[in-house]
C-alpha cells in the first residue's frame, strides 16, 4: 500500500505527518494498533490523517513510498 499524499504537520509541540491513502481496512487497523489514539488523528473532511513524528518507523513500515515522498517535499521546499 502506498501513501497517496504526505506532507510535514504540525507544530512545535506536537509534529507529525499528514497523510492519505486509498482506504484498506488492514492497513487502518494497523495504524490504530501501532499508534496510540494519542498520537494520531483521522480528519474526515480532508479523509486524511495526521501521524506524531515519534512513529515514523511505523509509517516507514506501512508505507514503502514514505521516505520518497518525504525526500521529494524536503527538495521542493528548501
Amino acid at each position: 500500500m502506498n501513501l497517496t499524499m504526505c506532507v510535514r504537520a504540525g507544530n512545535e509541540s506536537r509534529f507529525g505527518f499528514e497523510i492519505a491513502f486509498y482506504y484498506n481496512q488492514d492497513i487502518v487497523e494497523e495504524l490504530k494498533k501501532r499508534i496510540p489514539h494519542t498520537d494520531r488523528v483521522w480528519k474526515p473532511e480532508t479523509k486524511t490523517w495526521w501521524v506524531s513524528a515519534k512513529y515514523e518507523h511505523v509509517l516507514k513500515y506501512l508505507f514503502p513510498n514514505f521516505e520518497s515522498l518525504i525526500y521529494l517535499q524536503g527538495k521542493l521546499w528548501s
